[in-house]
């Protein structure tokens, strides 16, 4: 692996030895933390099992067998109210968790068993924008959780058209912002503050990968790369820099995947994710922080392992791991 600017072999072994702590009894049933005082001991999370479901799935390692399979199936639908149809957390609003767990069953080729009664009223197209124009746009990051797991829960189903998307993405290409490729337009936050602009980046990811899935062009992509660079190098954000997470993962596939589409800003968007992988495997190469209190979170440590994933694509020859990560958001529209 010499070729490799960074070996993560270790961190590879470290999930090996770490999720299993966080199993409880039966299969597909897991804990998300262990040293959390709030939090009822030996009680399945939703994010507990659908992120383990996430991260063995990036680490190739799901079971194959159908016995298991079924169990780890039956496990995650068991979070579903069967009259809403929705899968309810106390950490994260409800169409985030519908979308978190139905895009972990979509892992196994399973669905939810109960239609997700809870979206019936925006299931009309024309209601599209009416729910999309009724989020809390002066809290993008958070609100994203539901304008996406809206639409990524029904995609995973089948329970929207295209005729649904179209209106969806026609929204959505009309309100990206001009000046920063993000989503609202008009609402952008300051840059000098936290979350502050992170906050309309964060969210935007949301939709990003939702245009990545349904193979769309994102709007404004060589903005979105300028946006990402002023918040990696003159903001508030502090990246990769004591933790890895889910702001890492947010920036680090908005670079990478804009990149993509414009030869505008590439080498400095490459510089950029350079960085952010010189950041990430200090972190997770370092013994003391994976035994910190950093990753007792199941939920967290999965957006950890997204993020090696991504860097990996985006950066041939920059993280060595044992076999290559392979990122959910590439199978599936949600994280």
């Amino acid at each position: 692996m010499s070729s490799y600017r960074h070996d993560l072999t270790g961190f590879v072994d470290f999930l090996g030895e770490w999720l299993p702590r966080y199993a409880l009894e039966g299969t597909g049933r897991y804990a998300r933390h262990l040293h959390r005082a709030d939090v009822e001991a030996g009680v399945p999370d939703a994010y507990g099992c659908a992120d383990a479901a996430g991260i063995l799935y990036m680490l190739g390692a799901l079971p194959a067998g159908a016995d298991e399979r079924a169990a780890w199936v039956e496990s995650l639908r068991s979070f579903q109210d069967p009259t809403s149809g929705v899968f309810a957390d106390r950490t994260h609003s409800d169409l985030h968790t519908t979308a978190q767990v139905t895009a972990a069953l979509e892992l196994f080729d399973a669905r939810p068993a109960h239609p997700l009664a809870v979206l019936a009223p925006v299931l009309e197209p024309a209601a599209v924008a009416g729910f999309l124009d009724g989020l809390d746009w002066d809290h993008p990051w958070p609100s994203s959780h539901d304008g996406a797991g809206a639409a990524a829960a029904l995609a995973i189903t089948g329970e929207a058209g295209p005729a649904w998307f179209d209106a969806y993405f026609a929204w959505l290409d009309a309100e990206a912002d001009a000046a920063t490729g993000l989503w609202r337009r008009g609402r952008m936050l300051p840059a000098q503050e936290w979350p502050g602009l992170f906050s309309n980046l964060g969210g935007s990811f949301h939709y990003h990968f939702l245009y990545d899935y349904f193979r769309r062009p994102w709007p404004h992509p060589e903005r979105v790369l300028e946006t990402c660079l002023t918040l990696l190098h003159d903001s508030a954000a502090a990246i990769a820099e004591t933790s890895v997470g889910f702001a890492e993962i947010d920036l680090v596939y908005c670079l990478s995947r804009a990149r993509r589409q414009t030869d505008v800003h590439f080498r400095a968007a490459g510089e950029a994710l350079e960085l952010l992988a010189d950041r990430v495997a200090a972190l997770l190469g370092d013994p003391g922080y994976l035994g910190s209190d950093a990753t007792d979170d199941v939920h967290v440590t999965f957006g950890a392992v997204c993020t090696v994933a991504e860097l990996q694509r985006a950066l041939p020859g920059s993280i060595a791991t044992p076999v290559p990560l392979r990122l959910v958001l590439d199978r599936r529209p949600f994280i």
